[in-house]
């Protein structure tokens, strides 16, 4: 009886679907931050599930943000919405270096910093 675990303490860890919602990302990147040791889950159920800590999920997501105040970090559609273009031009544009992503999650998705993609914007218009 001493592998079990008390109720109050699982209705305070949260699963890997809401970690991948909190962060803005998928369940696999989820499990690839796990297996690079970018998160540990605190309890893996008899079925082999993962929950985690909401602590370490807020540590994690202030790792991977690390925005200044006024911004925040877009997805390649959302950032690909705010210039006005497609996300394949947006993605051909960073190949071709005229433009950098602020991060590159564990499962190497593309974060773009909104303040920076504004400013960019409003110093193109200018003439």
């Amino acid at each position: 009886m001493d592998s079990l675990v008390p109720a109050n303490v699982l209705h305070r860890l949260i699963s890997s679907k809401d970690v991948a919602a909190r962060l803005g990302v998928s369940q696999a990147t989820v499990s690839r931050a796990v297996g690079r040791g970018l998160l540990r889950p605190a309890l893996i159920t008899p079925g082999g599930h993962r929950r985690f800590n909401m602590r370490d999920v807020e540590a994690l997501a202030e790792r991977l943000q690390d925005e200044p105040d006024g911004a925040r970090l877009l997805t390649t559609g959302q950032a690909a919405r705010l210039l006005g273009v497609s996300q394949p031009t947006l993605n051909r544009a960073v190949r071709a270096g005229r433009l950098h992503a602020t991060l590159t999650t564990p499962g190497g998705h593309r974060r773009f910093d909104s303040a920076e993609l504004s400013a960019s914007l409003h110093f193109e218009d200018t003439p």
